[in-house]
This record gives C-alpha cells, structure tokens and sequence, in this order.
C-alpha cells in the first residue's frame, strides 16, 4: 500500500512540476482548434517515461478535471512513442469518449499496482459509443490504435511508472 501511495505521489508532483500538459479548459465555440496544445508540450524528450510490459513510452500527465476532459481532443496526430497518462486521485469507474477526437487511440485501464485490467480500441469522433473500464482504476493510457498489439501489450501487463 505505502509503495502505491508513493507512485501516486511522484505522478502528482511530476505532473504538476515537470511535465508540460494540454491546455486547460474545454469550450464549445468554433476556434477550439487554436486552443490545442502547445507545441513544446508534445515535444517528445520533454515528456516524463514510463514502461509498459517491456516498451518505454513518454507520456503527457494530466490529472486535473480541465485537462482529463480536453485530452487529446483535436490533436491531428500523436508520434509513436508517446501516449497521454490519465492521472485520478481515486480509483473510480472510468469514462470515456471520443468527443472531438481525430486520432483513433486504444484505451488501456490501469489499477492501482500497475496492472493494465482493460485494452479498448477506440473509433475517433464516434460520440455514440462510451470507453468504461470494467473495474474501478486510477490510472487510464491514451496510445495510437494498434499500439498495444504492435507492442505485445496485453491485459495483465504491468505498467512501470
């Protein structure tokens, strides 16, 4: 447990620290695409790495309720070897959708010692279908669809913060 507690607490101050993340906030009028990220938060080498299974990949932390709902909203892509970490302060069901969102991701579900629970693949700009994790979980990965499989990355896998 204190060991579970301790990660969380790197996440927090890594991502309110080091880590560069989206712009806050989500608005519904037309020019929502000029407040994307910033290019300097997309930057690769500026982005904190985790490990899944035995891949390394950079992540972008968000873990506020602005950033967890803009996301990867109106990105037009994502590089290979990054994803966005979703950071929850409590394990909770979790959902999402794909609101405005152009890539097409796969979802991985992680509970709270690192095991990756769920593996979803997720269709971009489909509002009519919700992403829910089966289990309540604190931490959900954002990748490129196809990632997990092209990676070997399955359920169980461990995810190394």
């Amino acid at each position: 447990m204190r060991s579970i507690l301790k990660a969380r607490r790197r996440f927090l101050q890594m991502g309110s620290i080091a880590v560069l993340v989206a712009l806050h906030g989500c608005s519904n009028n037309s020019d929502e695409r000029a407040h994307a990220a910033p290019e300097a938060a997309k930057k690769t080498s500026a982005l904190p790495l985790i490990t899944v299974g035995e891949v390394a990949l950079h992540v972008e932390i968000v873990q506020t309720d602005a950033e967890r709902m803009r996301g990867l909203m109106f990105r037009e892509q994502l590089p290979e070897d990054q994803g966005m970490l979703f950071v929850f302060e409590e394990a909770h069901i979790q959902t999402f959708w794909m609101r405005n969102t152009f890539i097409p991701l796969d979802i991985a579900f992680i509970d709270a010692e690192g095991h990756i629970v769920d593996i979803q693949h997720m269709a971009p700009l489909d509002e009519t279908k919700s992403y829910v994790s089966p289990v309540p979980v604190p931490y959900v990965l954002e990748v490129n669809a196809g990632w997990c499989e092209r990676h070997q990355v399955k359920i169980g896998e461990m995810v190394r913060f």
